[in-house]
């Protein structure tokens, strides 16, 4: 992979803002130190609902009172958000060779249509349930829907796939759903049961003693291996031991999976977060769910051995949800559920099957029920911390996703200037209160106010490089559109971006100029998936004023060069605004023509 770096200076040629300079310009020799100062302001959805469940309407900003760790903010911005009817336009007859994220819009009231994504969640959902839930959303779409709701249909197994893009046509909808289960791998089928280890993450072993495999014994005993085996006891009290090793190797494995099942889990979330975020407003999640946990314990709340813990990662998903303003609400696949003392599903049961007795078992049929509560602790935080809804213990799901769109069709955007300018990456706690006596809240509870550069430095290659990968979803953090022309025989590809200015961030420094830094990325892939070569250059800018105003106006050219040998390729193009970690990243198909050699 290939990196240039392009200091770009802003001048003003005819009808464009930009040139790159292939070289940067020497320093001067004494040079005085930059100060840039970064404006941050800080949004909060807010949905406010009476006694009934109703949308509160034609509240004012001196109704709300805003704190950010206990100190009152100053509200610098309100608006009231209602959906209303609203058309989605065609999507754009985009020419050859040319491809963008940008996100279609309706044609009236962009910003106050319902923007909704379906979750299928088919990894963390028994088969039984996801065709309930499948059942379900089709009631929702005969008997509830509104079709003035923009409404996506994402299913998950072992990786995301769209069945339906955003439409408000309810046959299109329809149609998705009718093939869930029928297209999506049998993973899904099998209720997200991980049967393979990926090759780059060793499975865990267990290592049985000579006497186990029929060799001969060693002298020295294994530190890792119970007492009895370790001194060579009798048979029956060395296949008892070895029943252990098998029941602790089995919890070891299924901790295993369940930790490559929540990681892939939370990475499709955060692919969806980036997904919508060009799209205007406050954006709803309805995640159909069986749910994955917070903690995992070996065999109940009190003990510790092969304890995980996954708050940190749910924190960093959370806050990304937040950012691209999408209210999560959590909706429980399992449905009613019964009370956990009559519960078939709390077995009591060890890894072989045998009842536990006695102490054994209160402490098997403890760790279960721990496991359940949080499971569910998970989905229920996941949506508070967002701004939306848990719903668990019932069976109309249907309801429950017209709950969710209906307490969403009105909410209160907020906005507020940070008292406090220390950005050192520590969560900060937001609280609302409203002037209006038995109203109930929905808002995002806080966000870590990271600095962008220690961001990019333990984040931001990771993500970027995660999302440009041949099966991520395209995000529009940063919206921009892109042509690659098929090059003459034996030259290079040229890639020509233009980036929408209004999605990116831009510095004051001194002299009232404007500065901003992109990293721009081409991947070349084969129609089969494979990885073939990458392009990288970043580009900065420093833009007096009257510049900086006439490329808020305008787009943003960059040009990115690739060589490519004769063929079809998939284009994977992501454009980064180093200044926040938000980037974008659209597909561009591409055939390279043969040369005249290759021809003969």
């Amino acid at each position: 992979m290939k990196r240039f770096v392009v200091q770009i200076r802003m001048v003003m040629v005819l009808a464009s803002a930009l040139v790159a300079a292939q070289q940067p310009s020497p320093p001067p020799k004494n040079p005085e130190p930059v100060l840039r100062v970064t404006t941050r302001m800080v949004l909060v959805d807010t949905v406010v609902l009476d006694k009934e469940g109703h949308p509160v309407k034609d509240l004012k900003a001196d109704d709300f009172t805003v704190t950010e760790d206990g100190v009152r903010q100053r509200i610098a911005s309100f608006s009231e958000r209602i959906s209303e009817p609203a058309k989605v336009a065609p999507p754009p007859v985009l020419p050859q060779h040319v491809t963008t994220n940008r996100p279609v819009v309706t044609q009236t009231n962009a910003e106050n249509g319902t923007v909704a994504v379906l979750l299928l969640d088919g990894l963390n959902t028994p088969p039984q349930d996801q065709i309930y839930v499948k059942g379900q959303m089709l009631t929702f779409l005969a008997r509830q829907y509104d079709p003035n709701t923009k409404l996506a249909v994402i299913a998950l197994t072992n990786k995301l796939t769209v069945l339906q893009d955003f439409t408000q046509d309810p046959l299109l909808l329809r149609a998705a759903l009718d093939r869930y289960l029928a297209e999506t791998p049998a993973l899904a089928r099998r209720g997200g049961q991980m049967e393979t280890h990926p090759a780059s993450v060793p499975a865990p072993s267990v290592n049985l003693p000579a006497q186990a495999k029929g060799g001969p014994t060693s002298s020295r005993p294994d530190p890792g291996l119970p007492a009895t085996l370790a001194a060579g006891g009798s048979n029956a009290s060395i296949f008892e031991d070895i029943a252990y090793m098998m029941d602790r190797f089995e919890r070891e494995s299924e901790n295993f999976s369940r930790d490559t099942r929540i990681s892939i889990t939370l990475s499709a979330v955060e692919q969806i977060a980036r997904f919508v975020s060009g799209q205007s407003g406050r954006k709803v999640l309805l995640w159909f769910s069986a749910g994955f946990p917070f903690s995992v314990v070996a065999d109940s709340p009190s003990s510790m051995e092969a304890q995980r813990n996954y708050g940190d990662q749910i924190r960093r998903t959370v806050n990304l949800l937040n950012d691209a303003h999408v209210a999560t609400y959590t909706i429980d696949a399992g449905g009613l559920a019964p009370d956990s003392l009559g519960d078939p599903s709390l077995s009591g049961r060890d890894a072989g099957g045998k009842i536990h007795l006695g102490i054994d078992a209160n402490r098997a049929l403890s760790g279960e029920a721990f496991q359940r509560f949080s499971t569910h602790d998970a989905l229920e935080t996941i949506a508070s911390d967002t701004g939306g809804r848990y719903f668990g213990n019932r069976n109309d799901l249907d309801d429950a996703i017209q709950s969710a769109l209906r307490e969403s069709s009105s909410y209160y955007m907020l906005g507020y200037y940070p008292s406090n300018k220390k950005w050192g990456g520590k969560f900060r706690e937001i609280k609302l209160q409203v002037d209006r006596p038995g109203v109930q809240l929905r808002y995002r509870r806080g966000y870590f106010a990271l600095n962008p550069s220690d961001w990019r430095k333990d984040n931001g290659e990771r993500r970027l490089t995660a999302a440009l990968t041949a099966d991520s979803l395209p995000s529009t953090e940063v919206t921009f559109m892109a042509r690659a022309l098929p090059p003459p025989p034996d030259s290079d590809t040229v890639v020509e971006f233009a980036v929408d200015p209004s999605t990116l961030s831009f510095e004051t420094e001194a002299e009232n100029h404007h500065y901003c830094t992109l990293q721009f990325e081409v991947q070349a892939f084969t129609p089969e998936g494979k990885l073939v070569k990458a392009e990288v250059q970043t580009a900065e800018a420093s833009l007096p004023e009257p510049t900086y105003e006439r490329v808020r106006k305008q787009e943003l050219p960059m040009n990115v060069p690739i060589r490519l040998a004769p063929g079809k390729y998939i284009l994977r193009l992501g454009v980064r605004d180093n200044l926040t970690g938000l980037f974008g990243t659209a597909d561009l198909a591409l055939e390279v023509p043969a040369t005249r050699e290759s021809k003969r």
